[in-house]
Parts: C-alpha cells; sequence; structure tokens
C-alpha cells in the first residue's frame, strides 16, 4: 500500500526542509514535474508552516536538464533530474526522508523548530 501524507504531517515534515533550489527552461516541456513541484511547494500553507524554508525558482536559457535540489536542516541534499520523475514521486522521496529524519530527532531528544 503506498505511503499516504496528510496536511498534518506535510505542515510538520516540510519544517526539516531549508531550501529548494528548482532549475528550469520554462519553454522545455521536460520541465513539466519540476514546474508543478515548484507549484507544490510555493503553496501558502507549507510557507506558513516553515518560514525559514527558501524557495529558488531558478530560470535558465539554456536547454539544460531541469533540477531540483532539497537542502535539509542537517545539511544533507537531494538532487533530482526532474525529467525521471513526476513532481509526486520526488515529493514522496522528500516525505520519506523527512519522516527518517523527524524519528531521529526524536529518539536525539531534538526538536526541529530549534535548527
Amino acid at each position: 500500500m503506498p505511503l499516504k501524507v496528510t496536511k498534518e504531517m506535510s505542515s510538520h515534515l516540510i519544517k526539516y526542509v531549508r531550501k529548494v533550489d528548482v532549475s528550469f527552461n520554462p519553454f522545455d516541456m521536460r520541465t513539466r514535474s519540476a514546474r508543478e513541484l515548484l507549484r507544490q511547494i510555493n503553496s501558502q500553507r507549507l510557507l506558513r508552516c516553515n518560514t525559514k524554508l527558501k524557495v529558488n525558482a531558478i530560470i535558465q536559457s539554456m536547454p539544460d536538464a531541469p533540477t531540483v535540489k532539497f537542502s535539509f536542516v542537517d545539511g544533507s541534499e537531494i538532487t533530482f533530474d526532474s525529467r525521471e520523475y513526476l513532481a509526486n514521486d520526488m515529493l514522496m522521496d522528500i516525505w520519506r526522508k523527512t519522516m527518517k529524519m523527524d524519528d531521529d530527532f526524536e529518539l536525539e531528544g531534538k526538536n526541529v523548530d530549534d535548527m
């Protein structure tokens, strides 16, 4: 059964993300998933939940491959070549990683709000 992430869960898990860089050429049809992910991450709900979140749209004029790079509170990063992913698939990978980080923080007695 696939993982189901509720609004409440995503509102908490987004706190583990510090920066999202979405790089794409707006005239290239291969960038659909990158643009959709940018739209979803830029939602008011997620931005209100994490005021430290920086979302950067990097518009390119060259036909380079679209990329999405997530930076987390623990210093780790994940970069996607978004041509090979759907927006929901990238978000599911991010939610899985942040769930793991949430578990680790809880075991260590840390709080993401203090980071």
